[in-house]
């Protein structure tokens, strides 16, 4: 089991806090955060081959299931669940970002957001 894989495990089963796993493998915490993140399936990050592994260990990936019907739905509903999860991770980040435009454009008195019918400037 690679470094990634392991740490991941010690902190979602073992409760082992990110700044002793940083500490640990000699990462940083954000690093720690990502690849957890990953295999909840929570942040839209590029996976590796290992993560992939890590994360579907018995799944195909992209080739037909020969495993019993009852199995596959099981893991269709995984998958849903995962991809509802990522979108509401998006609708978030969304509504953050959206906020923080709103609070920038108050506080600085200045338009950030381009205004309907707004025309190029001619250059």
């Amino acid at each position: 089991m690679d470094i990634q894989q392991q740490a991941v495990k010690e902190y979602l089963i073992d409760g082992i806090p990110y700044r002793a796993l940083a500490k640990k493998y000699n990462v940083s915490r954000s690093t720690i955060n990502k690849w957890v993140l990953v295999y909840q399936g929570i942040h839209n990050i590029a996976r590796s081959h290992k993560q992939i592994s890590y994360d579907l260990q018995q799944k195909t990936l992209g080739k037909q299931s020969k495993q019993p019907p009852a199995q596959h739905s099981n893991e269709l509903e995984k998958k849903i669940a995962l991809l509802e999860k990522q979108l509401e991770w998006e609708k978030l980040k969304s509504h953050a970002l959206d906020t923080m435009i709103t609070v920038a454009e108050r506080e600085l008195n200045i338009d950030i957001r381009k205004k309907h019918g707004t025309k190029q400037s001619e250059k």
